[in-house]
């Protein structure tokens, strides 16, 4: 292990600063190099090319399964990853032998380093980079969520469904991932599993119909357009 990219995810808070802190801190001692960005999804959805430089490193970031949706979304397979998601004792158990060593001995000066460069990060509330990403290897192409999602966010590629225009997804709404009969979307900042990635089942499927969904989804969209004009 040589280099790692942090994801410190700075608009969420289910990604601990002090586990990042801690995280950097051991690398650094263990003579890894470290990488650390203010938001992941950011940068694949905008295919900056960055992302490709990223991925020659271990990711530390979401769940695996999120992890590896997100960077194939912008073409990248194969990645190497530490989750982050759970806690301390299992982010541990991830690191090599070197790095884990280097962990039990960081010291809070050592941490307080990147905590303070942690709350520099910038924050957007309510409006970081949310969209969805698939599961390829569980995806039956079925269409449903093509089918019911009233923002164009997917489009039929190939004869497979495509996350196209991530930009166009409405923040914090995981409502097309509860048509999916594969579970195969994810939404990497959800706080739940499966839809955030994870394998547990926090989280049981909502039985709707795409109609009852798109409609409770139509409703939202024309609140949000109201409060536009009264502003």
């Amino acid at each position: 292990m040589n280099k790692i990219t942090i994801c410190a995810c700075s608009s969420r808070t289910f990604i601990r600063k002090e586990t990042v802190a801690r995280l950097a801190a051991s690398a650094q001692k263990a003579g890894v190099q470290v990488e650390l960005v203010d938001d992941l999804c950011e940068m694949c959805e905008d295919k900056a090319e960055a992302v490709h430089e990223v991925a020659k490193s271990v990711i530390c970031a979401c769940h695996v399964r999120a992890v590896k949706s997100l960077m194939a979304f912008v073409g990248e397979d194969n990645v190497e990853h530490i989750d982050l998601r759970g806690d301390d004792a299992m982010v541990r158990t991830q690191l090599d032998e070197k790095m884990a060593s280097a962990w039990d001995g960081v010291t809070e000066g050592e941490m307080a380093e990147w905590l303070t460069k942690l709350e520099a990060m910038p924050r957007k509330l309510g409006e970081d980079a949310w969209y969805p990403t698939i599961d390829k290897n569980v995806c039956c192409e079925c269409g449903k969520c093509l089918e019911f999602c009233p923002f164009g966010v997917y489009e039929m590629v190939d004869d497979r469904i495509r996350v196209v225009h991530p930009h166009h997804c409405k923040n914090n709404c995981p409502a097309c991932a509860r048509t999916c009969p594969a579970s195969a979307i994810i939404f990497p900042k959800y706080d739940r599993s499966p839809i955030n990635g994870g394998e547990e089942q926090q989280e049981q499927a909502v039985q709707l119909d795409t109609k009852t969904l798109y409609n409770e989804t139509f409703r939202q969209k024309l609140a949000l357009r109201k409060l536009k004009i009264e502003k």
